[in-house]
């Protein structure tokens, strides 16, 4: 059974591997893209963080790369950072080192030939030939490649996960089905593949599934180990990582405090995650917003919840319910509260702005450039509709229903028994010798006897699966705000959709439950599988010879200590292509960088010229590049548009032109040095 458990993981997680793959390709034509171009497909974000792995790649030396990734001067100029603290950019340190490694070892067996193809594109429309090559010698297919092997990894830890669940290989089938049928809700590698998500993701499903395996079957030095690893595998990569170990403590908490999980389940689990977290945090050379976030002050609150118990503790489950849950807002509150205050942070404020302006009328320029974006807007009820037509929604209502029917009646009626999990017994020698097992006990010390199930023991098994309900409505909560997060809601509810498997939420014979599944599975192909098709014939090509006669020029006719300024996804691109200096890019999860923005956006406001040039000139700004798109009106979403949010935020100047059309006013601040259809650069005098 382990054996074709390893095969179906092996199997599932290169279908992952090519499948995203393969929709990448056929949306941007990648491996017939120049350079230039594709690094000009890696927009916004994505092309930001690429820009410290091709660093990596063509310094000198590793450590001289590490010397430029750690004393910064030309991405946030000029200013010096250590981006290894500010950005969560170790992925793109550790892939570039691979790159070198790898690309030393074939070139001197003399096989680089062999791994790498170049040939001429001609791409028509007046524009020039190009070369493209293919192959893992090149470092953007390495790069992608590296990141679509993950997503494979992703996806059968997923199929490992829903086998965990279920107790039998058909809900991990089950599981991976629904991620395939469901794929576009599930994830986003397949259209920008160097997002962070896509580094942590993968080891934030093999952290749930390592921390349900402590809950069930107990804890263990080993496991400890393998929690603290995929801890640190999971914060490295992504800011957003701590509000994920957050859900996951406040999940923990929750089954905790309803006594569904124990003070001897739950601690080694909490400690061992708080350690990954703080060697993650080491590693970003104490990067105080990880000191002050939500994630510690939530261990830091469990912690004395649990120490509180030792001495207030209430027979009715739901008073005692009450009772932890005001002391752990207490305390998570008051450190977070005190720790912004002592450290002067207001980086992460911004979030909880963003959290305001949802369930109010508050409103202010960085909340505004967040909730224009649709990542960002309420989910949409058509993501709920196209989970219902493969039956994933409804399937995992019914999960849901029977463990809430479940856990629920044991809660109101105060009958929630002690969990039954192993409890490690010390063998001799000749005991292990003689192949001596160790017996399950309850944690209340009663032995384990050989006498059928009962029902109170059948859910005593099965007190871990309360963590992931608490979990998945985490999820949700955080989807129904934010539809970008949606990406932990789905896989979370095909893992839910294992569980028909279970006999515990499904409680048939052996036979009549896989008949069931199978049901299942035929009823979900019936729109599962046209969605597959649908996306593989989704045929798109990436094509931007605006920008890219943009950045020609500003590689030819430009210092390459030129300090630009613009909006935030072409400064980022800017940086990556030309390698000039920039003063504002797309990680805005740092308050100076949001200060910057500021100052630079108001290049597409009504305000008077003259405050524009003090602003780019107090940043020591020497071109600037105005974007047509981002100087009209013309946006999806009504107010969205840069000049009709400087209308808000500077009503003073409502009406008037914006700086765009009035440029030619101020001929003695600003020269135009190039201008094609899509863009215009101001040099400042």
């Amino acid at each position: 059974m382990a054996l074709l458990k390893l095969l179906i993981f092996a199997t599932v997680s290169y279908l992952g591997y090519h499948y995203s793959s393969t929709l990448f390709e056929n949306d941007r034509f990648f491996s017939h893209l120049s350079t230039l171009e594709r690094e000009m497909t890696f927009r916004t974000e994505a092309g930001f963080y690429y820009m410290f792995y091709k660093t990596i790649v063509e310094a000198p030396s590793f450590l001289e790369g590490w010397d430029l990734l750690v004393n910064d001067s030309g991405t946030e100029y000029p200013s010096h950072i250590n981006t290894l603290q500010r950005f969560n950019v170790y992925p793109e340190v550790v892939l570039g080192g691979m790159f070198r490694v790898f690309r030393s070892v074939v070139t001197s067996l003399d096989m680089m030939d062999s791994f790498i193809q170049c040939y001429g594109i001609d791409r028509g429309k007046d524009l020039p030939r190009v070369q493209s090559c293919v192959g893992a010698g090149d470092l953007s297919i390495f790069y992608v490649n590296c990141i679509f092997v993950l997503t494979g990894l992703h996806v059968g830890f997923l199929f490992l996960m829903g086998c965990h669940l279920s107790d039998n290989i058909l809900g991990g089938i089950l599981a991976v089905s629904a991620v395939f049928f469901n794929y576009g809700e599930c994830s986003r590698v397949q259209w920008i593949p160097p997002l962070r998500e896509s580094f942590s993701c993968p080891f934030i499903l093999l952290q749930i599934m390592i921390v349900s395996i402590m809950l069930k079957s107990g804890s263990s030095k080993l496991k400890q180990v393998y929690l603290i690893l995929a801890t640190v595998c999971l914060a490295l990569p992504w800011q957003f990582s701590q509000f994920v170990l957050f859900t996951q403590t406040a999940s923990l908490f929750g089954s905790y405090s309803l006594s569904f999980l124990t003070k001897e389940q739950v601690t080694p689990v909490l400690d061992s995650i708080f350690v990954g977290f703080v060697i993650a945090t080491f590693f970003q050379f104490l990067n105080t917003m990880l000191i002050s976030s939500m994630y510690v002050s939530a261990y830091l609150a469990f912690k004395v919840v649990i120490l509180t118990n030792r001495h207030v503790k209430f027979s009715n489950r739901i008073l005692q319910f009450c009772k932890d849950a005001v002391v752990f807002l207490l305390v998570a509150v008051s450190y977070k509260a005190g720790s912004a205050w002592v450290l002067q942070l207001s980086d992460d404020a911004h979030i909880f702005n963003i959290l305001r302006s949802k369930f109010s009328d508050y409103k202010d320029f960085h909340t505004l450039l967040y909730t224009c974006s649709k990542a960002f807007d309420f989910i949409d009820v058509e993501v709920f509709q196209v989970l219902s037509l493969t039956l994933l929604l409804p399937t995992t209502i019914a999960v849901l229903a029977r463990l809430f029917f479940v856990f629920g009646r044991a809660v109101i009626q105060g009958t929630v028994p002690a969990p039954l999990i192993p409890v490690p017994e010390v063998h001799s020698s000749e005991e292990k010798a003689n192949g001596k097992k160790k017996k399950s006990k309850q944690v209340s010390g009663e032995k384990a006897s050989d006498e059928p199930v009962s029902e109170e023991n059948c859910v005593s098994k099965h007190t871990y699966l309360t963590y992931h309900v608490f979990q998945f409505v985490c999820y949700l909560g955080m989807a129904v705000i934010l539809m970008r997060l949606k990406l932990f809601m789905t896989p979370h509810m095909c893992l839910l959709a294992s569980l028909v498997a279970n006999n515990f939420v499904l409680p048939q014979n052996e036979k009549s439950r896989y008949v069931i599944v199978f049901l299942l599975l035929g009823a979900m192909t019936i729109y599962g599988y046209p969605n597959i098709q649908d996306q593989l014939n989704r045929q798109g090509e990436f094509n931007n010879p605006q920008q890219e006669t943009l950045f020609d020029w500003v590689s030819r006719k430009t210092a390459p200590n030129a300090v630009f300024a613009g909006p935030m996804p072409l400064t980022a691109n800017l940086r990556l292509s030309t390698g000039r200096y920039i003063v504002n890019h797309p990680h805005y999860e740092d308050a100076g960088m949001r200060d910057r923005t500021y100052l630079v956006y108001q290049l597409f406001s009504r305000a008077p010229g003259e405050r524009i040039y003090n602003s780019l000139k107090s940043l020591q700004v020497q071109y600037a590049v105005l974007d047509k798109f981002w100087c009209t009106k013309n946006r999806p979403k009504t107010g969205c548009a840069i000049p009709e949010l400087w209308d808000f935020v500077d009503p003073e100047h409502s009406g008037k032109n914006t700086f765009c059309d009035d440029v030619p006013k101020y001929k003695h601040l600003f020269e135009l040095a190039y201008s094609n259809s899509q863009y215009r650069v101001l040099k400042l005098n």
